[in-house]
């Protein structure tokens, strides 16, 4: 057995080497878990434009560019979807909820007004917008003939609460403003209507039928989510536009694709690295230990107990790398959650004209880099770093063990 006395006496008459040992398994510990941390905060990062209104996949089908931007007509990203075509999505294996929602520009008077048609009772989607109310009241599922504005945009032009508002050549009362900057960006408009009211004024364009929409809104089960995006593309054909929070990692850039897609493998590399670094300061150690070994095994100590006692210091230096390393991680993630990550919306989510002024408007959302730590991630680094660190010292170990005293003396 091990006598910690003595374990204790020699880390301590060893400091540079024993903070040695430690600090550079503490740095692969730490990067490790760093990287995986930020990619992590990362991945919540693309969920979160979805997640602002309860949703996991946006199916949509392109469409045509306009003919004349007059009237009402559909962003080229957007083309009719049949209630049957809404209703097989609803009845996808793996789907739990859904929300209909139908987008279109409005041209009228030199203005272009952005319209989004919408059902409030539905769970998921555009009626979440609910949550930005900051003047009158939201549309609920029996009114006709209102309309609820974009709070920045009322402002733009001087509209408030009783006000009425032309759209397509129709007159809506204006019963809410709302902020929709703190409730997400997809589907982002300037006016909203109930579901009919815009069903109407799309069918007398002659653009869809009365019961058409164009964005299908869909909460899936977890583990099936990436099978219903695809049931769902292929149900709508090769036109089919599909967002999910892929779409989104994708927009976050290549600096995000890299560290997601090789941190794992640079994390592992840091910690082989610092296990190779370990590895070394012990075999050093033990070489200078010769004589040392040579004194114990001349006064009596058996293999096993040399064997015992140097695996010990190996196994507390390794658990203070362990120690500092996790403290490490837990420092940069801290740091790396105060910090804040803007993702870009795909513009076919909230379409504006590319001829305005400016071109088409990229809007994003800039969310909390929630950057955390996974515990069974930590558990399983170090129960490896234990395992290596035990090996290399065990193997070491026995080989210092087995020289003979007077040999080791003559060596010195």
């Amino acid at each position: 057995m091990p006598r910690f006395a003595l374990v204790w006496a020699e880390l301590k008459g060893r400091p540079i080497r024993t903070l040695t040992g430690a600090i550079s398994l503490a740095i692969g510990l730490a990067l490790f878990l760093s990287l995986q941390a930020y990619g992590s905060g990362y991945r919540e990062a693309a969920r979160a434009p979805l997640s602002e209104i309860g949703t996991d996949i946006v199916a949509q089908r392109e469409g045509d560019r306009p003919k004349a931007f007059e009237g009402a007509v559909f962003p080229h990203s957007a083309s009719a979807i049949t209630a049957e075509e809404a209703s097989s999505i609803a009845a996808t294996e793996g789907v739990e909820a859904t929300s209909r929602a139908l987008i279109f520009w409005s041209f009228q008077d030199d203005d272009l007004v952005v319209t989004l048609g919408m059902d409030p009772a539905e769970r998921i989607g555009p009626g979440r917008l609910s949550a930005g109310l900051r003047d009158g009241r939201f549309l609920t599922p029996r009114d006709s003939g209102v309309v609820v504005l974009d709070l920045s945009y009322a402002e733009q032009k001087r509209i408030k609460t009783g006000d009425t508002f032309p759209i397509a050549g129709r007159t809506f009362e204006v019963v809410g403003l709302v902020d929709t900057s703190r409730a997400g960006q997809i589907a982002n408009a300037n006016a909203y209507l109930p579901l009919s009211d815009a069903q109407k004024i799309t069918a007398a364009a002659g653009i869809s039928g009365p019961t058409d929409v164009n964005m299908v809104f869909v909460t899936a089960q977890p583990s099936r989510s990436e099978a219903v995006a695809r049931a769902i593309a292929a149900g709508l054909g090769e036109d089919s536009l599909i967002t999910t929070p892929q779409s989104f990692d994708d927009a976050l850039g290549s600096t995000f694709s890299l560290i997601d897609r090789f941190g794992l493998l640079v994390g592992i590399a840091a910690l082989l690295v610092a296990a190779a670094g370990l590895a070394r300061t012990v075999g050093a150690n033990l070489a200078e230990r010769r004589r040392d070994v040579a004194v114990l095994r001349a006064v009596g100590w058996p293999r096993r107990s040399v064997t015992a006692q140097l695996t010990a210091e190996t196994t507390v230096i390794t658990m203070l790398g362990l120690v500092l390393g996790v403290l490490a991680a837990v420092g940069v993630t801290w740091a790396l959650s105060r910090t804040q990550v803007t993702v870009p919306v795909p513009w076919e989510l909230s379409p504006t004209p590319h001829f305005l002024a400016g071109g088409a408007r990229q809007l994003s959302l800039t969310v909390p880099l929630r950057a955390s730590l996974d515990v069974a991630l930590i558990a399983t680094a170090a129960l490896a770093g234990l395992v290596a660190a035990a090996l290399v010292s065990v193997f070491a170990a026995r080989r210092a063990a087995g020289i003979k005293p007077m040999e080791a003396w003559r060596v010195q």
